[in-house]
């Protein structure tokens, strides 16, 4: 579904991400760990066009994209690790969805509104916040409509970004039950980033590791804890168990 091929990201003269091969199939979702600093968030700023590789492809259903242009703008949605940097401070939860699906000309404007009450309520966003603007939720709320504007676009690959690592504890086990039902009930491929592979024992379907510039090891998540061998790797299990 998502195939990249050779992408290498300089800032200056200092190489961020080197000769970077990474496929994510149909349905399934690819959990991306490494350190602080280590490239992924950039790597994810460069599939969405915030960011410009040097050199490298990115194919999006066996068709080359130019990320962040064309078709790839609404089929690749970016999860920001702030959800509030996805949100206006001037539009209400229900507005900053019906803003997703305008501008994407999602369903007839009729039945846009409506659209996105459903949407909200699906993701446990009832009439007593869709009104609210942003400074007024939890972390966790405002997580929740980022979501539910994400999927508005009706993306075929979404890309979160350290989605647990702000939350608390019990938000957080909310958050991965929440990611389980979308990934269920739409069959969703999904990108996620983390430093931790705890909760990407729950979600994955497969485990790539970036380290130094380099992605160092690729593996089913079946697989992982048997024969990944790459040290880094064997540090991110042990800290898991």
């Amino acid at each position: 579904m998502l195939n990249i091929k050779g992408l290498t990201k300089s800032f200056y003269n200092s190489v961020v991400l080197s000769n970077i091969d990474l496929s994510i199939e149909k349905g399934k979702i690819l959990g991306l760990i490494g350190h602080s600093g280590s490239g992924k968030s950039t790597l994810a700023r460069c599939l969405v066009g915030l960011e410009k590789p040097q050199s490298g492809q990115i194919y999006l259903n066996d068709k080359l994209i130019i990320p962040g242009q064309g078709d790839a703008r609404q089929r690749i949605q970016y999860l920001w690790q702030d959800p509030m940097q996805a949100l206006s401070p001037f539009l209400s939860a229900h507005g900053a969805i019906m803003e997703s699906l305008n501008g994407f000309n999602i369903g007839s404007k009729g039945s846009r509104s409506a659209r996105a009450t459903k949407l909200l309520e699906g993701l446990g966003i009832g009439s007593d916040l869709a009104n609210r603007k942003p400074h007024a939720l939890s972390g966790g709320q405002a997580q929740r409509i980022a979501l539910a504007r994400a999927l508005a676009a009706e993306p075929n690959l979404l890309i979160l970004d350290e989605p647990l690592s702000s939350l608390d504890l019990p938000t957080q086990i909310a958050t991965i039950d929440l990611l389980r039902k979308i990934h269920a009930d739409r069959q969703i491929s999904m990108l996620i980033i983390s430093h931790d592979l705890a909760p990407l024992w729950q979600l994955a379907n497969h485990i790539a590791v970036l380290d130094k510039k380099e992605i160092v090891e690729n593996l089913p998540i079946s697989e992982f804890a048997k024969k990944a061998r790459h040290p880094l790797s064997r540090a991110y299990i042990q800290l898991s168990e």
